[in-house]
């Protein structure tokens, strides 16, 4: 996959000076510069997450950016596009990266895309929300390959009533070297890892006409991790375990398949291909008048059918969002309010575990599937992207834990979220957000002592021309993070070229 998103920016240059000369073509930039610098073992949790890792979650850190994006439309109804986003940070996990790289092609309202690419939340509000519990804007985006629509499609023939948002895709975790170097740590009590996965992702949502008074929203995001090389030492020596990544396995991914080998081989991760997350939602919109919509929400997270079938309690992200669409300054520009429930997970234990002496097991009559042990898996580790969730932040990312664990340790959780933000002139803007959370770690690692934390901050951004500024205090408060605070300074510009 490297190797054709380079050659196909390689032919994307070499045309450069061909679209130079057409009008159709368009070439900008953006730059861009931020320095977090405060008290505490971490930059402030709101200032760092939910902005695909782009500003390190250490203290005291800065970075330099640059982006240029180019768009060519090829014919009435096909455009071509792409970018290439590099950062570099000092006192962070990564000195220099490339962030972005990629290229799309797109026919109406449909795209073919290859590449790494910062994709938004399909329904979940990217700067107010405390994210998806699926495909969140957390993590460092993953390459891959994958068609869908550009937003929501209008279906034909239903005169406006349904609406159709769809993506689908191949790629792969970039974090192998990172995910060894966490297990290597000294004294980190990490017993295994995962290197060279694969990663498959899907949604399908269905909408009815969002102008009409009341319209309603429901579907499924998916993702699965797969392929691979599983590392463990379980058993006292270290055993190494391959996974498929053949056509077969990209096929057996799309949904989770089972193994008739599971009773016979007690390899309890091949019960399914793949470790696979995700989350149903039904979202009910009310349009009050033409400027103000309220939407209220709940997206179910499932792990495996005992999540899918409801069997995880109250467990999920429950949101009310207010949104003004008036046109010029608007002192109030949105707000959201959620509360996060995983606290269920099916229950605390799961059927299959031979850890249950007699006569308890033998009294375990009823299918119990529990313990499904969210964003952690026994062979491909958490589901997270150099160290951060993938998912919603407020399941601490092991990005955390000081002594390099790399599993999530609590994600049993309860928190509220509280975001509002709005235009104070025409040039100012401001943001609010807080995050109470309280954890009690795992099924079977409960904590000690019940983890908490309040998290919040205030920015206020300015624009001037092409040119942006913002500044920003933030801080937490309890047994997580830690007391810290962090001032912030962002400076922005956006260029064009052609």
């Amino acid at each position: 996959m490297k190797r054709l998103i380079q050659l196909t920016f390689i032919c994307l240059l070499a045309c450069g000076p061909i679209w130079a000369q057409d009008t159709q073509t368009a070439i900008t930039y953006d730059l861009a510069t931020e320095v977090a610098v405060g008290s505490g073992d971490y930059t402030a949790y709101q200032l760092s997450t939910n902005r695909y890792h782009v500003l390190a979650t250490r203290p005291n850190t800065a970075y330099l950016r640059g982006a240029v994006n180019v768009e060519h439309q090829l014919a009435e109804d096909w455009k071509l596009s792409g970018a290439v986003d590099v950062i570099a940070s000092v006192h962070a996990d990564h000195k220099a990266y490339q962030q972005q790289c990629y290229v799309n092609l797109s026919w109406k309202d449909f795209f073919l895309e290859a590449g790494a690419r910062e994709l938004k939340p399909v329904l979940r509000d990217p700067l107010l929300s405390s994210g998806a519990l699926t495909k969140g804007n957390n993590a460092k985006p993953v390459p891959q390959v994958h068609v869908g629509t550009n937003g929501f499609w209008t279906v034909p023939y239903t005169k406006g009533w349904l609406q159709i948002d769809a993506d689908f895709g191949y790629g792969k975790l970039m974090d192998s070297d990172y995910r060894e170097r966490q297990f290597n740590r000294e004294g980190s009590g990490n017993w295994h890892y995962a290197t060279g996965a694969y990663y498959h992702q899907k949604h399908l949502y269905f909408r009815t006409n969002p102008e009409k008074t009341f319209f309603v929203t429901a579907g499924i995001e998916h993702v699965a991790q797969f392929g691979g090389t599983g590392y463990s030492t379980e058993t006292g020596e270290m055993v190494a375990k391959k996974k498929a990544a053949n056509l077969k396995a990209f096929w057996k991914v799309i949904l989770p398949v089972g193994d008739s080998n599971y009773f016979e081989n007690d390899a309890m991760e091949d019960w399914v291909y793949g470790n696979h997350i995700g989350s149903m939602t039904i979202q009910l919109g009310w349009n009050i008048n033409k400027d103000h919509q309220i939407q209220a929400y709940v997206d179910d997270i499932f792990e495996d059918g005992s999540g899918m079938r409801k069997g995880n309690g109250w467990d999920g992200l429950y949101g009310l969002q207010y949104k003004n669409k008036a046109e010029g300054r608007q002192y109030v520009r949105g707000a959201v309010v959620e509360y996060l429930q995983t606290t269920n997970q099916s229950g605390p234990i799961h059927w299959d575990s031979g850890d249950f002496p007699e006569p308890i097991r033998s009294q375990i009559t009823d299918l119990v599937t529990g313990d499904d042990n969210y964003y952690n898996h026994m062979f491909y580790g958490p589901y997270a992207h150099y160290g951060m969730t993938q998912g919603n932040a407020l399941l601490v990312s092991p990005i955390y834990n000081k002594d390099g664990f790399a599993d999530f340790r609590d994600n049993r959780i309860k928190a509220w979220h509280v975001a509002v933000n709005g235009n104070i002139t025409d040039r100012l803007s401001y943001l609010v957000k807080g995050s109470y959370r309280e954890g009690w770690g795992t099924y079977a690692n409960p904590l000690p002592q019940k983890h908490h934390s309040f998290d919040a901050m205030l920015q206020g951004s300015y624009t001037l021309g092409s040119w942006q500024f913002s500044g920003a205090y933030a801080f937490d408060k309890g047994n997580i993070y830690g007391d810290c605070n962090t001032f912030n300074i962002k400076i922005g510009y956006h260029g064009k070229i052609l």
